[in-house]
């Protein structure tokens, strides 16, 4: 009898202002700002490889269509991060993104504030410790407000049937 592969999704690791599983501060992040999270200890022994991150965030005033913001991820073995990127919530210099993997961006939809502008994708993450980047590269700062921009990555393990 064939067997069936599925996906099984676990527990989100987000990356948030406050509250989440490590600290990235987002809020009135400014324009050609990069912020780099507080680094995220997975944990040791065998972990999911595959991930599906989502990034959601709002822009103050008017953002301009189509302008947008970069996310970056950071992996690290705990001597040796992507980047040098550190291990703290921070912001960092733009020759530091050039040795990261880019995950994708965030493009503006809509040409209003206060509004979620929400992206998606899938990634791979090998090393016990990843960091998360952003980097606003719009004519406006994010949202003024804690929360209401954030990042996660979902495990999404293959599970055989």
């Amino acid at each position: 009898m064939p067997n069936k592969i599925y996906r099984a999704i676990e527990t989100p690791i987000t990356f948030k202002d406050s509250g989440g599983s490590a600290v990235i501060t987002l809020q009135n992040l400014g324009t050609g700002i990069a912020r780099v999270s507080a680094r995220y200890d997975r944990g040791a022994g065998d972990l999911p490889r595959r991930y599906q991150w989502r990034a959601v965030f709002q822009w103050t005033t008017t953002p301009t269509v189509n302008q947008y913001a970069d996310i970056y991820l950071a992996e690290s073995d705990g001597t040796y991060a992507d980047g040098t990127v550190g291990t703290a919530d921070a912001n960092i210099v733009v020759g530091q993104l050039y040795n990261l993997f880019k995950l994708g961006y965030n493009r503006v939809a809509a040409s209003s504030a206060a509004t979620n502008m929400i992206v998606s994708g899938n990634c791979l993450i090998n090393d016990r410790y990843f960091s998360v980047i952003v980097y606003n590269l719009s004519s406006v700062n994010f949202q003024n407000t804690a929360n209401v921009s954030w990042v996660s990555f979902t495990p999404v393990p293959d599970e055989l049937q």
